[in-house]
């Protein structure tokens, strides 16, 4: 379901990268879709994954950390529908729409269903501080596109004294310089269209393998005991630092309970909240103590060890960004030992770069032609002859 997302996905943001080239007869349209194709398919396996988990980290607390729930696939089988079915139907109807901006809204959906659902107080189920920045960068998006797109025009208008160039090119194809510039801008899009939004399918399909099969995906599977013992002793070196800000003790319970409050909206750190990092960090020490794989842990104890690390690495993560250790030596240390935890959490499996890329590229293979139109013929006035060439293709 997460590729089929990723599939249509390739229906509409991939195809305006190929608009331009079509029809200014630069490239032929199955050639333009091709090429396109392979850039976004370059793009996704090039990408690092920090967008993937950006996107995760919108998802309720619970979700994440109970993926393999009943409840937990539900929320997840619910946002992919939703964001599926829109993006079809907008498809349907040639209507550019942005797949980012559906699945972020079927995402925030699903949180605040969530809170409904469960004892939470409404609103509770979405990160809005990360919500928050996602939609700043949504925003702006457009704003600098048209800002740019006009200053670009009329800077090129300024120094290229040819009226022909600003006029309908009448079944001609441009200069050739031209031509390498829409070409040069065709691969751009695609490739970072790729690298970016290719990305966001990649981290659901993670967090379902680890609801699925947590047994191989739970906790980082290419991890070697370098890495695990890296844990332990940062935890152990971290230990005196965390237990000075948590004078209490607190459960196993308890401190899961803490932990995941405090990543909600309205979680506010407290003293209560150390003591509970304190007491989270102890126990991943003492479970990874002497292991040189994770295979050494049964599937029940790589299950608990992933929320454990998941809560003690966004909660170290969300302490740092509200400024909560004023020690800079302390902040400094506690960022390594967050980056260390994470890894073992967010990753992606090469094979699920190379799924997504491919979900991708057929994607705007296959159902390119009808956003093309509407970007190549509705938006915009023009007199070319270009519409029937373009459908005899």
């Amino acid at each position: 379901m997460a590729l089929s997302f990723e599939f249509v996905n390739g229906f509409h943001d991939t195809a305006n990268a190929v608009a331009t080239v079509i029809y200014t007869h630069t490239l032929k349209p199955v050639y333009a879709v091709v090429w396109s194709g392979i850039w976004n398919l370059i793009g996704v396996l090039t990408s690092s994954g920090l967008v993937a988990f950006s996107v995760v980290a919108l998802l309720p607390v619970e979700l994440v950390l109970n993926v393999g729930s009943g409840a937990g696939f539900a929320m997840v089988f619910s946002l992919l529908i939703s964001a599926i079915v829109w993006n079809v139907g907008t498809w349907y109807f040639g209507l550019p729409a942005s797949s980012s901006h559906t699945l972020i809204g079927s995402i925030m959906g699903v949180g605040l269903a969530n809170s409904m659902l469960s004892t939470h107080v409404f609103g509770e189920g979405v990160n809005w501080a990360k919500a928050q920045e996602v939609f700043t960068s949504l925003l702006v998006s457009p704003i600098m596109g048209f800002v740019g797109t006009a200053l670009l025009l009329l800077l090129l208008k300024a120094l290229v004294k040819k009226p022909e160039l600003y006029k309908s090119p009448e079944g001609k194809a441009p200069p050739a310089w031209i031509r390498g510039l829409l070409m040069l801008t065709c691969t751009g899009v695609s490739f970072f269209h790729g690298s970016n939004d290719g990305q966001k399918g990649m981290g659901l399909i993670v967090l379902i393998l680890v609801g699925v099969l947590p047994g191989a995906f739970a906790l980082n599977p290419s991890a070697g005991p370098a890495d695990i013992q890296n844990i332990v002793q940062h935890a152990r070196e971290l230990e005196p630092t965390l237990l000075k800000h948590a004078p209490e003790t607190i459960t196993s319970q308890d401190a899961t309970d803490e932990l995941s409050a405090y990543l909600k909206a309205k979680g506010v750190a407290t003293e209560k909240t150390f003591a509970a990092l304190a007491g989270r960090n102890r126990e991943v020490a003492i479970e990874l103590e002497g292991r040189s794989n994770f295979a050494d842990l049964t599937v029940p104890q790589r299950r608990v060890l992933r929320g454990d690390i998941y809560l003690l690495g966004d909660s170290i993560g969300r302490l740092l960004k509200q400024h909560k250790i004023s020690d800079p030596a302390e902040a400094k240390a506690l960022t390594t030992y967050q980056a260390t935890l994470q890894q073992e959490t967010k990753y992606i499996p090469t094979w699920v770069k190379f799924a997504v890329a491919l979900a991708l590229g057929l994607g705007t293979m296959i159902g390119w032609k009808r956003i093309v139109v509407t970007v190549g013929e509705k938006l915009v006035r023009s007199t070319s002859p270009t519409p029937r060439a373009l459908r005899r293709n």
